[in-house]
C-alpha cells in the first residue's frame, strides 16, 4: 500500500526540490580531486600516506573562513583547542594528549617546511595560505621536538612567475574590522620571484568591563602582520626559498572569573555559590588593572632545495624572536594581603557589597567587599580581578631568541627503496618572568622588577633565564615488499641539553603585603648568597614502523607503532619551597594544617608516549565518497600537566607529571560528493581515557585524561551554485565537543588553605567543574567569480554558551573560568587583479 503523503511533506518536498541544482543524479561523471600533502617530507597523494591526515586545501580555508588556529582545528576529529589567557596561549589536544603551558609543545608546528620552535607562533594570523595539514599520533621520527602528539603543517602561497595581486577586507559585529593585501610576481624574470601579503584586523571583544563602563577593554583584538616571500631559482637543479614574517598584537588578558568549590562553605554561608556549577556562573568583568597582553614577533628562514642526482638536499635555517608581556589584576584579595595598604582602604570606601551590587552581586553569594573598619578588616571575600585594589596586580614575560638548522637528504620517490636522512640542531633562549605586587593606584611600570618605592612595587618574583642546545638524527626507509605491500621504517635521536640561570634581585619585597614579609622569591631563604645555576640533559631514541597494504585500488590499509618523546625541564626557582610553605606538612609554615602531601619539584621529567595504530582510507563510488578511519591507543610516560595554584602568595604556574595514562579511540571523516556542486562532509572522534598513575595526586587515578573529551564531531555542507559569470557558494558547518574536564582531580576532596583559616574540614569538590558539552552552527553565504567574492557569514549562530577553559586551583578551593566567543557576524569581500 502506497502511504498517503501529507501536504506538509509535499511542501518540504517541494522546498528541497526547489534548491537543489539540477540534475540531481548520480549519472554525472564527477570525482573527489586528488589532495597532495607532504606529510612524509615529500609529496604524495593523501590516500596513499599511512598516518591519520586532515588536509585543508586553499578552496576550504578560503569558503570556511578560516584565519586563526582555532577556525579549522573544529574541522579535525579528536582535536581541541583552548584560546584563552592571552593571544598566544594556546593548547592543543590530540588525541587527548595535550600541550601543557610553560612546558614544550605536544606537536611540531611546521611552516613552509621549516619547524617553529616557538609555541606561540602557532596562533599566527593565517592569511595567504595554500594549506593546512593535521598529523595525528606520534611524528618525532620525521619532525621531532615534542611531537608526541602530532604535527601542524602550513604552507603558504609560493610566489608566482606572473603578477598578481589581491586586496581584501570585512567588517563584523564589536566593532570589527580587518584588511589585508597581497602583491606577487617575478623581480627578474623567471630567477627571483616575490610575494608579500600584510593583514590588520581589530576588534572590541564581546565583553565589557563593568565596573570602568569599557567595552573595548576585555576580550579585545588589534593584529597587524606582514610576511615576505622570495624564491630564488639560482639554476636548474637549486632553488633558494626566503620568508620573513613580523607582527605586532595586542589584546586583553587572563579574563577570567572564579568560582569556588568547597561544599563546607555552603553550610557556612547558607548560598549554593560556594559550590558552584562553572558552567552557571554571572560572569563580571569589574577588574581596575587594565588587562594587557602585547606582543611583537619577527621570523625568517631560509631553505634550500639541491638536485643531487641520486637525492635532493633540503637545508633550512629558522631564526625567530618573540617579545612579549602580560599584565592583569590579582588574585589574593580573599587572604588579605594588601587589607591595610591604604589603596585597598580606599577603595573599600566606595567599592563595597553595599554601594555596588552590580559589581560584588549580593552579598557573600559568593563574595562580599566590606567597608574599611576595625570591625570588618579581614572579614570580606573579595574574589580575584576586582574593582578593588586589594587583589594586587600580576606581571608576566615570555621571550623567547632562537636559531635552528636542519638539513636532509631525500631520494627520488619513484624508486622501489626511498629514504630520508637528516640532522636537526637548534639553539633557543627563553626568559620567563611572573611578578606579584601591590596595586596602589598610581599606575604600573611594565618590567619584571619594581622597588619598593615604585608605583607598583614587587612581592613576589620568579624570573628565569633558560637556554636550551638541541641535537638530533633522524631517518626513515621506505620499502616495497610487493606491489601492494609497503613497510617503511623511521627513527630519531634527540638529545638537549637545559641550563637555567635565576635573575631574581636578593631583596626583601615592599613590605606591603602582610602575607610576604620576606624575599621577593622565596629560595632566596635557602640561598642567601644567590640562587645557584641549574643544568640537566634529555634524551630519546624514538623509533616508528609502519606496514601499509593497498588492499585494491581504491583501498588502503595501515598499521603502525611509534615512540614520541618530550624534553623534562625546569620550573622557575622557588616553586618548591613556596608551595611546601603554603600547602604541605613539615616545613613549618602554613602547610601544617593544610597537608596537601603535594609533590611538585623545581624540575620535571620528560615525557614518553608509545602509540599503535590501524586505519583504513578509502574512494567509494567512483571516488564521489572518501572515508578515512582510524583506531588507536597511546600510553604515556611523565605526562607533563599544567598545575595553577593560587593562596595567600598570590599565583604561582608550575608543571607536574601524571605518571602512567592511557588514551585509545576511533576517528573516522568522509566526504561525498553528491554533485559537481554539492558536497557533504564531516567526521567523529571518540576518546576512552585513564590515569593510572599519579604520585603527586594519588586520588586522580582512574579519572579521565584532562582536555580528552570523549566524543568530538563535525557536520558540514557546501553547496556551489552556477549563476552565470558567476557562482553562489553556501557553507553550513556543526560542530560538537563533549564535557571535558581540566584537572586530574574530578570529584575526590582534597585539603585546601582554608583548613588553615578555619579547621579541618574546608576541602575541593570538583565534581561540578567540568565544561559541558556544547555545540556550534556556523554558516556562510556568498558570490564567487573569477576576480572577486562577497560573503556573509555567522558563527556560532545559535549564540551558544559555552566556557572556553577552567583552570582548577585545588589548594585555593575553586577554578578560574574563561567564557567562549558568543554569536558573530559579518560581510568580507575581495578583488583580484
Amino acid at each position: 500500500m502506497t502511504p498517503t503523503k501529507t501536504p506538509i511533506a509535499l511542501g518540504l518536498a517541494a522546498a528541497v526540490a526547489s534548491f537543489m541544482p539540477a540534475p540531481m543524479t548520480f549519472a554525472q561523471e564527477v570525482a573527489l580531486e586528488e589532495v597532495v600533502v607532504t606529510a612524509r617530507k615529500r609529496t604524495e597523494n593523501l590516500q596513499d600516506v599511512p598516518i591519520a591526515i586532515s588536509a585543508i586545501d586553499e578552496t576550504t580555508i578560503q569558503r570556511a573562513g578560516i584565519e586563526r588556529a582555532a577556525d579549522y582545528i573544529g574541522l579535525v576529529p579528536n582535536v581541541t583547542i583552548v584560546d584563552a589567557a592571552n593571544v598566544g596561549d594556546t593548547q592543543v589536544s590530540i588525541r587527548g594528549v595535550v600541550s601543557t603551558r610553560d612546558a614544550e609543545s605536544t606537536f611540531a608546528y611546521v611552516v613552509d617546511g621549516v619547524l617553529s620552535t616557538n609555541p606561540n607562533s602557532f596562533n599566527e594570523e593565517l592569511f595567504d595560505v595554500q594549506q593546512i595539514e593535521v598529523l595525528k599520533g606520534p611524528q618525532g621520527a620525521l619532525y621531532g621536538r615534542n611531537a608526541v602528539a602530532g604535527a601542524v603543517l602550513v604552507t603558504t602561497k609560493a610566489p608566482t612567475n606572473e603578477f598578481e595581486a589581491r586586496i581584501g577586507g570585512g567588517i563584523a559585529n564589536n566593532d570589527a574590522y580587518k584588511v589585508n593585501a597581497m602583491v606577487s610576481g617575478p623581480i627578474i624574470d623567471d630567477t627571483l620571484l616575490g610575494r608579500f601579503a600584510i593583514s590588520t584586523r581589530e576588534t572590541d571583544g564581546f565583553y565589557k568591563n563593568i565596573f570602568t563602563g569599557e567595552d573595548d577593554a576585555v576580550d579585545y583584538l588589534e593584529d597587524t602582520s606582514a610576511r615576505a616571500r622570495v624564491i630564488w631559482n639560482v639554476s636548474d637543479a637549486m632553488t633558494l626559498d626566503f620568508r620573513g614574517g613580523y607582527s605586532e598584537v595586542k589584546g586583553g588578558a587572563i579574563n577570567f572569573n572564579a568560582a569556588f568549590a568547597i561544599p563546607q562553605f555552603v553550610e557556612v554561608f547558607g548560598a549554593q555559590s560556594y559550590f558552584q556549577d562553572v558552567n552557571e556562573m554571572d560572569f563580571r568583568y569589574t577588574f581596575n588593572t587594565p588587562g594587557e597582553n602585547e606582543q611583537e614577533t619577527l621570523d625568517f628562514s631560509v631553505k634550500m632545495d639541491w638536485d643531487l642526482g641520486f637525492a635532493d638536499l633540503v637545508a633550512s635555517v629558522a631564526y625567530n624572536d618573540l617579545e612579549e608581556y602580560l599584565l592583569s589584576d590579582g588574585t589574593s584579595a580573599t587572604f588579605y594581603g594588601y587589607e591595610v595598604t591604604p589603596a585597598c582602604q580606599s577603595d573599600r570606601e566606595t567599592l563595597n557589597s553595599f554601594n555596588r551590587e552590580d559589581l560584588f552581586g549580593p552579598l557573600f553569594d559568593p563574595f562580599g567587599v566590606l567597608p574599611p573598619g576595625a570591625d570588618t578588616d579581614f572579614q570580606g571575600v573579595y574574589g580575584p580581578y576586582t574593582a578593588t585594589s586589594c587583589d594586587g596586580y600580576q606581571y608576566q614575560e615570555r621571550n623567547q631568541e632562537d636559531l635552528s638548522l636542519d638539513a636532509r637528504l631525500v631520494s627520488p620517490g619513484d624508486e622501489g627503496m626511498r629514504w630520508i636522512a637528516g640532522i636537526y640542531v637548534a639553539e633557543i633562549e627563553r626568559e620567563v618572568v611572573v611578578a606579584y605586587g601591590a596595586d596602589q593606584g598610581q599606575g604600573f611600570r611594565r618590567q619584571p622588577y619594581v622597588a619598593a618605592d615604585g608605583p607598583n612595587p614587587t612581592d613576589l618574583l620568579f624570573w628565569d633565564d633558560f637556554d636550551t642546545t638541541v641535537y638530533a638524527a633522524y631517518g626513515q626507509l621506505e620499502f616495497d615488499l610487493t606491489d601492494t605491500l609497503e613497510l617503511a621504517l623511521a627513527a630519531r635521536y634527540d638529545y638537549e641539553d637545559r641550563e637555567v640561570s635565576n635573575k631574581v634581585p636578593n631583596v626583601n619585597g615592599s613590605g606591603l603585603n602582610i602575607n610576604l614579609p620576606g624575599k621577593i622569591n622565596p629560595a632566596l631563604e635557602s640561598n642567601p648568597a644567590g640562587i645557584p645555576d641549574r643544568d640537566d640533559s634529555f634524551s630519546h631514541f624514538q623509533p616508528k614502523a609502519t606496514l601499509n597494504w593497498a588492499a585494491s585500488d581504491n583501498v588502503n590499509l595501515y598499521a603502525s607503532y611509534g615512540v614520541g618523546f618530550r624534553s623534562g625541564g625546569f620550573n622557575s626557582v622557588g616553586t618548591e619551597d613556596l608551595l611546601n610553605f603554603w600547602f604541605n606538612a613539615g616545613f613549618g609554615g602554613a602547610g601544617e594544617a593544610v597537608d596537601a602531601q603535594l609533590l611538585v619539584t623545581d624540575e620535571y621529567d620528560k615525557e614518553v608516549s608509545t602509540a599503535y595504530e590501524i586505519g583504513l582510507k578509502s574512494e567509494l563510488f567512483d571516488n564521489r565518497l572518501r572515508l578515512n578511519a582510524a583506531i588507536f591507543r597511546t600510553d604515556v610516560e611523565d605526562n607533563q600537566f599544567f598545575e595553577f595554584f593560587a593562596g595567600p602568595f598570590g599565583l604561582l604556574r608550575s608543571v607536574t607529571t601524571i605518571d602512567e595514562m592511557y588514551v585509545q579511540g576511533f576517528e573516522a571523516d568522509f566526504t561525498f560528493l553528491v554533485t559537481d556542486g554539492l558536497s557533504f562532509y564531516g567526521g567523529i572522534g571518540l576518546l576512552d581515557s585513564e590515569i593510572e598513575e599519579n604520585r603527586n595526586r594519588p586520588l586522580s587515578e582512574g579519572n579521565d585524561v584532562p582536555q580528552a573529551p570523549d566524543t568530538t564531531g563535525n557536520l558540514g555542507v557546501e553547496w556551489v551554485l552556477p549563476l552565470g559569470s558567476f557562482d553562489l557558494v553556501s557553507r553550513l558547518d556543526w560542530q560538537y565537543v563533549g564535557e571535558t574536564w581540566f584537572h586530574t582531580l574530578q570529584g575526590e576532596e582534597t585539603p585546601t588553605i582554608w583548613n588553615a583559616f578555619f579547621g579541618p574540614g574546608f576541602n575541593q569538590n570538583f565534581s561540578r567543574s567540568s565544561r559541558d558539552a556544547y555545540d556550534t552552527l556556523d554558516l556562510r553565504i556568498g558570490l564567487e567569480s573569477e576576480h572577486w567574492m562577497i560573503t556573509a557569514w555567522g558563527r556560532n549562530l545559535t549564540d551558544e554558551d559555552y566556557l572556553q577553559e577552567v583552570i582548577p586551583a585545588p589548594e585555593f578551593g575553586g577554578s578560574f573560568n574563561h567564557q567562549s566567543a558568543q554569536r558573530s557576524y559579518g560581510l568580507d569581500f575581495s578583488y583580484r587583479f
